[in-house]
């Protein structure tokens, strides 16, 4: 790994060299402490989650994979904060991940909201490609970054930070942008009273995911535009906070926080494990969604009327569960529901907890369970000509075996016909 160059001897008065180790300041020193500090209780809380999932076996393998890149992030930003004074290449590094979590979390929410709408083609044509030459973008001008190091007294005039940082301000709006529409598109769409809850649900975090990266992303693009505008080779980027450390250590204190830990941190509350149903019966019969969030009951669409694919009123067929909490009770999201459609209770309701909370729980798209009640309703037609096909063919078999049975009623034997014949002649 290449080492920063020494182009200007200022080492005494530049506020960005300053740490813990080669260069000591009291100062600084305490800036590098708490950041490294608030990186090794993400990554603490970081693992936690992950072991929650992995315990609960959450089938949606985007959640690992930017939990994962996530600790990785909080790594080597600790590592940075501590040494990047000396190896440029983890602040880069730290960036690319950041810039990487992003992206998981986009091709996560886009994605679904295309598979919801049965647009796969979307995900093919749009995200996968966008989603690619902007991580292209990103690694090209990381590596550059990489490569073109100087010293810390200019350091802020390299234009790769604002490339970077600008990079990501225009895919958080884009980000936003979808995020509008599929709110707009979902508050116009029809709502039963089941999906009330978790749609809330689902736009709250949805919105609370958009806020906290529009945060980040500001105060990222803000602060690389006003380094690279006010820095100066003959002051350097120390002049910009007058040589003071103070300055430079509260104001780079809140930028990285905002910039790396707080969109972590938001992560952390907003994706919760949920448990997969392990046992068949569990799938087959008392659940009206799978665990992939699309909704498909073997027994429910047997009992749909003609009236738009509304169910009748018939009771259904409930599986009872034990009282006794499951092995990791608390631990995740366990959530058994009947398979009634009107009504998903879980392990949670059946403790007295509130109805609302329990729906809470559940990650189901409010188009996905529209589409398949009208996909449900299209087999269930299926379902009913081919039932009534096959007792007409019943009927005609059976009138087929009355034909029959009448037939052979009339018909005589050989030996009937000579008793009759020899009783002719005696008359």
């Amino acid at each position: 790994m290449l080492v920063r160059s020494r182009k200007y001897d200022n080492e005494t008065l530049d506020v960005i060299n300053k740490g813990c180790l080669d260069l000591y300041d009291g100062i600084a020193c305490g800036r590098v402490s708490i950041l490294a500090l608030l990186c090794l209780l993400t990554f603490f809380l970081i693992v936690l989650k992950l072991i929650k999932y992995h315990a609960c076996k959450h089938s949606q393998m985007h959640h690992y994979a930017i939990f994962y890149v996530s600790g990785i992030k909080c790594i080597i930003c600790a590592t940075s904060f501590i040494i990047g004074v000396r190896y440029p290449q983890l602040d880069f590094t730290a960036n690319f991940l950041k810039l990487l979590q992003f992206i998981l979390i986009c091709h996560l929410h886009w994605s679904s909201a295309a598979r919801a709408r049965h647009r796969d083609d979307i995900v093919q044509h749009v995200v996968n490609p966008v989603l690619s030459l902007y991580i292209l973008y990103c690694t090209t001008v990381v590596l550059m970054g990489m490569v073109d190091i100087s010293g810390t007294w200019t350091e802020c005039l390299r234009p790769y930070w604002l490339m970077l940082s600008s990079a990501d301000f225009i895919t958080v709006q884009m980000f936003a942008v979808v995020a509008l529409y599929l709110t707009h598109s979902n508050n116009r769409s029809v709502i039963s009273t089941l999906m009330l809850p978790t749609a809330s649900s689902q736009t709250r975090d949805l919105w609370l995911v958009t806020a906290v990266y529009e945060i980040s992303a500001v105060v990222s693009v803000v602060f690389d535009a006003v380094m690279s505008l006010l820095g100066r080779e003959e002051t350097g980027c120390s002049g910009i906070y007058n040589h003071a450390q103070i300055y430079y250590s509260a104001s780079i204190v809140v930028v990285m926080i905002l910039k790396y830990l707080l969109p972590t941190w938001t992560l952390l509350s907003v994706f919760q494990p949920a448990r997969v149903k392990s046992r068949p019966s569990e799938v087959a019969l008392t659940s009206h969604y799978n665990t992939d969030g699309t909704c498909y009951n073997q027994y429910r669409r047997m009992f749909f009327s003609q009236n738009g694919g509304q169910p009748t009123s018939m009771s259904y067929p409930t599986i009872p569960y034990p009282s006794e909490p499951p092995m990791y009770e608390g631990f995740c999201d366990y959530s058994y529901p009947d398979s009634s459609p009107d009504e998903s209770p879980t392990i949670d309701q059946r403790k007295g907890v509130d109805i609302d909370d329990a729906y809470e729980k559940h990650f189901i798209s409010i188009d996905q369970h529209r589409d398949c009640i009208l996909g449900n309703q299209y087999r269930i037609d299926n379902n009913r000509r081919n039932l009534q096909r096959s007792l007409d063919m019943d009927d005609d078999n059976d009138e087929i075996d009355k034909r029959a049975a009448l037939k052979n009623s009339n018909l005589t034997t050989i030996s009937e016909e000579g008793s009759n014949n020899l009783e002719s002649p005696q008359e």
